[in-house]
């Protein structure tokens, strides 16, 4: 009994040592397998981040666009396709892992400038940024809407048609920030925007005695205001003195509105205005009509808009060039007449200089005055020619020349590039032809016209004789203006006896 418990006892403890070694093993073996896929991925890691944060293949700087909607991996293999980065598999692992770890790593769409040999790390973080390259749109103060339109329209980094209609004035003149592949309905809609902002912002700041009772109004005479004068210094004063006409009843007179008139903000008049255009009946010719014209004829500024709607107190009711850029004002025709001299000297003395006279925008058509205006003109469907808020009026030098105050004879235009009618320049004095005589003066003007001849050429016949200097003798011949001409011989004296 004791042998066979002992034999069964010695072979028990061998298998179970069997079974411990074996598990030993597999524990082993999986820790050597996980260590090495450990290596591994560490291995990987170094050698990604080493290509994530090594110098990039790029060979100079490139500008590249990155689309939208493409996706992390989408915009990671456009990349490598670029020659802008090494490899999309670790550009696209990156991007992803920032956004888990909540580092806010977005890749925004754009136009990006990426630096030569850049790594892509670093075009990573650019396109994170939002960093792209913008474009400037400048609409100037005072353009048209349909110049503003045309700018954006001509602009090749912008996408799409215009389908958007702003009238004249919705524009907001400002310099516009835009990124390559924006559409241009985007731009138009943000210019008017910017317009609306502006005056819901300035419209509650009004003065309260402002000559305008809308903000369409307000628009309208701030449009005439930036038309009139560049210099935002003067905005108020040529605002104030567009207030004082219309408070009594005094047509605007500016000459903004003629050629606004005339173009329809459509295109530049290159040529000075001449009396046939201000004698246009237009619903915009405030020469012609009475109170402010029916709309806009420019998109103003904010410091016109300030302007039209809180002028600068003063008595004024002309203004005109002062030939330094700015104008004159003056509060009575008189001393307005005075300027305009003063502005026609200057603009002779620039003819004569070579130079071409500048067209003048001034409030009142200088010289004499002439006979009152014609009435308004109808307003044509859909136009409004008469601000119903004010009443109809006459011309102001009209209304000066009343009863008992003659007419001053009209003032002559010095201005040599002045048209003096529609379609013809004027002709210069020694161009002029000579008036043609009536028939019952065809004698004494033809008897007249053979006396000046023979005047002159008994005039030329004694400057060639006096100009002769030869040894003049009795009986030789010389030549005059008119033939040959005899030297006469003396006569003999008589002998006394």
């Amino acid at each position: 009994m004791p042998d066979h418990r002992r034999q069964r006892h010695s072979v028990v403890v061998p298998s179970r040592r069997r079974r411990r070694s074996a598990l030993r093993r597999v524990f082993y073996s999986l820790i050597l397998f996980v260590g090495c896929i450990a290596l591994a991925v560490f291995g990987l890691g170094l050698y990604g981040y080493v290509k994530f944060t090594g110098p990039g293949p790029l060979a100079s700087d490139k500008v590249f666009q990155v689309e939208r909607g493409g996706g992390v991996l989408g915009i990671a293999t456009d990349l490598e396709k670029a020659g802008i980065i090494s490899d999309a598999t670790i550009f696209a692992v990156a991007a992803k892992g920032t956004q888990l770890t909540g580092n806010g790593f977005y890749l925004k769409a754009g136009e990006y400038q990426f630096k030569q040999a850049m790594s892509m790390r670093d075009a990573m973080n650019l396109i994170a940024s939002g960093k792209y390259i913008t474009y400037s749109i400048l609409i100037p103060e005072g353009w048209t809407t349909a110049q503003a339109l045309d700018s954006v329209r001509e602009n090749e980094v912008l996408t799409g048609d215009i389908s958007l209609t702003p009238a004249e004035g919705q524009i907001m003149p400002d310099t516009y920030k835009v990124q390559r592949g924006e559409s241009r309905d985007r731009i138009v809609k943000l210019m008017m925007t910017s317009s609306q902002k502006l005056m819901d912002e300035l419209w509650p700041l009004r003065a309260e005695d402002a000559p305008v009772k809308t903000p369409a109004e307000a628009l309208t005479l701030a449009s005439i205001i930036e038309k009139e004068t560049s210099k935002s210094e003067e905005r108020p004063r040529v605002a104030s003195v567009f207030a004082n006409r219309l408070r009594q009843g005094m047509r605007l007179q500016s000459d903004p509105t003629i050629i606004y008139g005339i173009t329809g903000g459509k295109a530049k008049l290159d040529r000075p205005l001449t009396k046939q255009d201000i004698d246009e009946a237009t619903p915009y010719n405030t020469y012609r009509i009475n109170g402010l014209p029916p709309g806009p004829i420019a998109n103003p500024g904010r410091a016109s808009l300030e302007a039209a709607l809180s002028p600068a107190k003063t008595k004024d009711l002309y203004f005109v060039a002062d030939g330094s850029g700015g104008h004159v004002f003056a509060e009575t025709l008189e001393d307005h007449r005075v300027n305009v001299r003063k502005w026609r000297e200057i603009e002779k003395n620039r003819n004569q200089g070579g130079e071409e006279a500048p067209v003048m925008d001034e409030t009142d058509a200088a010289g004499g005055a002439s006979a009152p205006p014609a009435p308004a003109p109808e307003a044509t469907p859909g136009q409004q020619v008469q601000n119903s808020s004010l009443p109809p009026v006459a011309d102001v030098e009209a209304t000066e020349q009343g009863a008992g105050n003659p007419a001053p004879e009209p003032e002559a235009d010095t201005s040599a590039t002045e048209p003096d009618n529609a379609g013809q320049k004027a002709v210069p004095s020694d161009q002029v032809p000579l008036p043609r005589p009536r028939p019952d003066n065809l004698a004494a003007a033809a008897n007249t016209a053979a006396a000046n001849t023979a005047a002159t050429n008994t005039a030329a016949a004694n400057a060639a004789i006096a100009d002769v200097t030869l040894d003049l003798k009795p009986g030789s011949v010389i030549k005059g203006a008119n033939g040959l001409i005899p030297i006469p011989v003396p006569k003999p004296k008589p002998k006394l006896p």
